[in-house]
């Protein structure tokens, strides 16, 4: 338990520097270069974070289901899905910037190739998934916190010394260069032979992580439209205005999940790891009791802070937010609860069912959205984004009949079976 406890501590203080360093350093540099060119960055990683999303297939949570229970054959699985995501992040990032070619300026074509190089790294940093899944997460966090505080170096450098904005697109590749290098250098070192993997191993692990992942890219691609899709309802029925405050309301409403998030990676190698279904149950019972304590208390202070927080940073004019960035806080809890619920899914091999289920979801948010937002405003915007998580984490789950998924909900409406959580946890020192 300490050990995880650990691992889960070096995960959240990467993300505090991360968060801290991005708010004071890229505010600079989008004063420096002016919200065109800073547009054109941020739509640039937009639109290959999207292909990542799709080349890497979710091999994420397979490598680490894999990985936690059989390391030798993870690390197989892990070295074949490289080239696997290599080949296919290639052919999607030229067909992205054959689409994106009419509207390329020069300044534009700095970034868009600067943004397809950073999350190609991204995508093949599959090590990463390998130090968490081994509970080493404090290797990522040197690797990662050493790429970013070189990349924020070089922004602010670059905008202090008013150097030509396309510079810029170094430390967009450096970011993700530099910890792919350090991570990937660390784990030849360690696994010189295991690196080597013969041509039939290679077509068999890919083979099954085509199978595995392509049924998962349907519900990707559908998680990163409905994800989006409230923004676009926003902008379309109330106006851009409105789609800025929303958007503040937006990030601010998420910005907190890396503390929950780093919790759960350190516990899902253990929870994939176990064979007796009785025991998964209650293991995923208490990860639900650990994220609805971490959120109560950061929701709570949400409700008390975020008028006087958004006033100060942002200005009079995005008090509209506050309240949206309440509710949206709540659904980003339970945004979390789905992920949870979506490994355990993915424990029993229910790839197809996720399909299914986020198709739906698709349609909730579709439906809710564009009914709410032209009545409520921001606020029916955010009231959506609470339904679609709400029925994503729990009703739509309770289809998937390979196992027993209403019971890990029902404890918590039985107060009894709520105490005997909190005791399993005190006493537990596994």
């Amino acid at each position: 338990m300490k050990e995880k406890i650990r691992n889960s501590l070096w995960m959240i203080s990467e993300k505090i520097i991360a968060v801290l360093g991005l708010i004071f350093v890229t505010s600079f540099v989008a004063k420096y270069v002016g919200p065109t060119i800073f547009g054109i960055m941020s739509v640039s990683m937009l639109v290959f974070q999207f292909i990542q999303s799709i080349s890497v297939m979710g091999s994420d949570v397979i490598l680490l289901k894999r990985i936690s229970r059989n390391k030798d054959s993870g690390i197989k699985l892990m070295l074949s899905t490289f080239f696997l995501v290599l080949v296919s992040y290639f052919f999607l990032s030229v067909t992205g910037m054959v689409v994106m070619k009419e509207n390329m300026t020069s300044d534009a074509a700095v970034f868009i190739f600067a943004a397809a190089i950073a999350c190609l790294f991204s995508a093949i940093d599959l090590v990463n998934v390998y130090n968490e899944a081994t509970l080493n997460a404090k290797l990522n966090v040197i690797a990662n916190v050493t790429g970013l505080v070189i990349s924020l170096l070089c922004r602010y450098i670059i905008s202090y010394l008013e150097m030509d904005p396309r510079y810029l697109s170094i430390p967009i590749v450096l970011v993700t260069a530099i910890p792919f290098l350090i991570k990937t250098s660390w784990f030849m070192l360690r696994h010189e032979k295991r690196s080597i993997l013969k041509t039939r191993h290679v077509k068999k692990y890919s083979k099954y992580m085509i199978s595995s992942g392509g049924t998962l890219i349907f519900s990707i691609i559908a998680v990163s439209l409905y994800t989006r899709f409230n923004q676009i309802s926003v902008s379309y029925f109330l106006g851009v205005k409105e789609a800025g405050i929303f958007s503040v309301a937006l990030t601010l409403s998420t910005a907190w999940t890396f503390v929950p998030y780093a919790l759960l990676a350190s516990f899902y190698p253990s929870f994939f790891a176990e064979k007796d279904p009785g025991k998964t149950i209650i293991k995923i019972q208490n990860l639900h009791l650990m994220v609805l304590g971490v959120s109560g208390i950061i929701i709570l202070s949400i409700h008390l802070l975020a008028g006087k927080f958004i006033e100060y940073f942002y200005g009079i004019a995005y008090l509209n937010a506050v309240k949206p960035t309440l509710y949206l806080s709540i659904a980003a809890m339970f945004a979390i609860f789905s992920s949870i619920m979506d490994r355990f899914i993915i424990k029993y091999n229910g790839y197809k069912f996720l399909v299914k289920k986020t198709f739906f979801v698709l349609i909730i948010c579709f439906i809710s959205s564009v009914t709410l937002v032209p009545f409520f405003g921001i606020d029916g915007a955010a009231l959506s984004v609470i339904i679609t998580e709400f029925f994503s984490f729990s009703v739509l789950n309770y289809f998937f009949r390979d196992q027993p998924v209403i019971d890990i909900h029902k404890v918590f409406i039985n107060p009894k079976k709520i105490w005997d959580l909190f005791y399993n946890i005190k006493h537990s020192r596994k």
